[in-house]
């Protein structure tokens, strides 16, 4: 009989976000090692939940919590009696909203080992929403996994918090909800090592799994008549959700500030989300609305073809974990222009990438320096080495292992091919070596 995992996230499948996208490839790649998967998410409209085998699609509220959110409306005691005749052998939950709270209360209730993947950097967030807001929408699930578990109860509740923070209310109430919420899990996944900084409990920390993002190279396509570039100018992309916590606002400002030194640059943003309008409005006040172009979303069959109509793939974020762009640009062979040098394994300062500082004047003397063509072929050529070896199939294959090794009582070791101490670690990217690196030492990379 196959094994069965249910994965748990808060967007939905096809939707424009990382999450989304890992967990439909880790359930395709899983289905493929003989798995049994089925993916609980919202459908995105509100309209009848949606059963199959291969996963549930639960009606949805948009924007409640924050705007553009996907709130998804079911019942979970009604699911907890489902999952009572159908359990699964092992929950993986991605996300920590309304879907992810039922995947921790499906492990709690049932008592199924659980593995939590950190694909969201929850306090960084509460810099960008309110965290106490986000957390109301959450209180009648919250409130049965408090229920259910002492262990949850104790971290949620406790006086101080084990995550690293700058005290504000809003990270505080983020980080004690994200300690309840991950205190059951058997193993946790980091999708970028820097996550793991953030952590100040051993407890957390020996359950640790560094798996660095994996993105197979889209298909061949042409780009879409509506992606149009300026003869001559710098081709600056890029492709993400137009919402806050992307810096995208710096971002025009950095073009803005490229510009008075004298750059002739134009950037592209594809995707979508709440912020289109008011990125649209500041290139109009920032003087440059002819330099910016706000366009998209396209299917992801055709972003192949934008990539490689770019010069430069800009990526300002300082809040993400995964940023499976950067892996598709990378692999159409486009230098990288950063804020944050440890977002992806992609990106290395100066091999790969020109990592800047998070200001628009950072991301001006960026954009200069990439006017340098055959700086931008040997820095292009760096990434797509690097993103090769990324691939579904094998991050799946890596998380096939942490999975294994929740779903085994006796607690096996981690097999030979991980990393364990700091300095192996901090030797492919994954983390900073410093001081504050060696308290990790019982944290695990894949």
């Amino acid at each position: 009989m196959s094994d069965r995992a249910w994965l748990f996230c808060d967007a939905p499948v096809g939707a424009t976000t990382g999450a989304s996208y890992m967990v439909e490839s880790w359930s395709r790649e899983l289905r493929a090692r003989g798995w049994e998967t089925r993916v609980f998410a919202p459908s995105g409209a509100f309209s009848r939940t949606q059963r199959t085998a291969e996963g549930v699609a639960f009606r949805t509220v948009r924007s409640l919590a924050y705007r553009s959110d996907y709130n998804a409306r079911f019942s979970a005691v009604r699911e907890l009696l489902r999952a009572r005749r159908d359990r699964p052998d092992v929950v993986v939950v991605t996300t920590p909203l309304r879907v992810g709270v039922l995947g921790m209360l499906v492990a709690a209730w049932l008592r199924v080992p659980m593995v939590v993947a950190v694909s969201t950097n929850t306090t960084g967030m509460a810099e960008h929403y309110s965290a106490a807001r986000v957390i109301t929408t959450m209180l009648p699930k919250l409130g049965l996994l408090l229920l259910r578990s002492g262990r949850a109860r104790r971290r949620m509740f406790s006086g101080s918090s084990a995550l690293r923070g700058d005290g504000t209310l809003s990270e505080r109430l983020a980080a004690h909800a994200v300690l309840a919420l991950q205190g059951d899990a058997r193993e946790l996944v980091m999708l970028a090592g820097k996550t793991v900084d953030g952590y100040a409990d051993e407890e957390l920390l020996a359950k640790v799994n560094v798996l660095p993002a994996g993105i197979d190279p889209l298909p061949p396509a042409e780009a879409p008549a509506g992606v149009v570039w300026p003869d001559a100018a710098l081709r600056a992309l890029y492709v993400g959700r137009y919402s806050r916590e992307k810096s995208l606002p710096l971002l025009l400002e950095g073009v803005r500030a490229a510009c008075d030194l004298g750059v002739d640059l134009h950037l592209t943003m594809v995707g979508e989300g709440h912020m289109r309008d008011e990125l649209e409005r500041r290139a109009r006040d920032l003087g440059i609305a002819e330099r910016v172009s706000v366009t998209g979303p396209f299917p992801r069959c055709e972003l192949q073809g934008i990539y490689e109509s770019a010069d430069v793939f800009v990526f300002p974020s300082v809040v993400d974990t995964q940023a499976f762009v950067l892996n598709e640009a990378a692999h159409a062979g486009l230098p990288l222009l950063v804020s944050d040098g440890r977002v992806n394994p992609v990106v290395r300062a100066g091999e790969s990438a020109v990592v800047v500082d998070h200001t628009a004047d950072g991301l001006a003397h960026g954009f200069a320096r990439l006017c340098d063509g055959r700086l931008r072929e040997t820095l292009g050529a760096e990434a797509c080495r690097l993103a090769a070896p990324l691939t579904e199939a094998g991050q799946t294959a890596r998380l096939e292992m942490i999975l294994r090794r929740a779903m085994d009582t006796r607690a096996l070791p981690a097999p030979p091919s991980l990393l364990h101490t700091p300095e192996q670690l901090a030797a492919v990217g994954l983390v900073a070596a410093s001081d504050d690196g060696r308290k990790q030492a019982g944290s695990r990379a894949e």
